[in-house]
């Protein structure tokens, strides 16, 4: 079995997304983003790991991506708190150490298994657009009353 590298992971994703607005959480800039950034228009903006909420910008992008790998509660927290934001696409890469039960609590679902110098990591990825699909039953074919449908709000 032959096991991608991040770098095979993140190319497809940001060429799918075409995000104009680009955040990255990491120390550094992985290559296939700077290569991505100097060919395409993109704004990005490099923040660290451990920067507060209050420091990040106040507009919001259209997705982003956890260079670093998830390991531990305060990063599964940062994730979190990403998703919250209603941030369109994030992607993020995580230790085998944290239990994948963990991310699908979050919304996010299971994507390829990485390679990496650190070890294997298993990629994550939430897109916003297909996290809560409408169901079948959710309409005002099934509401007591048809008429109110989109109207009121309890």
């Amino acid at each position: 079995m032959i096991l991608l590298s991040p770098d095979a992971v993140i190319a497809p994703w940001l060429s799918e997304k075409n995000p104009k607005v680009l955040w990255v959480f990491g120390e550094s800039l992985p290559h296939v983003i700077s290569d991505y950034v100097e060919h395409h228009h993109t704004e990005l903006i490099l923040l660290s790991p451990g920067l507060p909420k209050a420091r990040w910008p106040e507009s919001l992008p259209e997705a982003a991506l956890i260079a670093e790998p998830v390991s531990d509660e305060s990063a599964l927290e940062r994730l979190g708190t990403l998703r919250n934001l209603l941030i369109a696409d994030l992607l993020c890469f995580v230790r085998e150490t944290v239990r994948p039960e963990q991310l699908y609590g979050l919304g996010f679902k299971h994507g390829t298994n990485c390679q990496h110098r650190l070890g294997n990591l298993l990629s994550f990825h939430y897109t916003l657009a297909t996290y809560n699909n409408t169901r079948v039953w959710n309409n005002p074919k099934f509401w007591a009353n048809p008429q109110n449908w989109d109207k009121y709000w309890w």
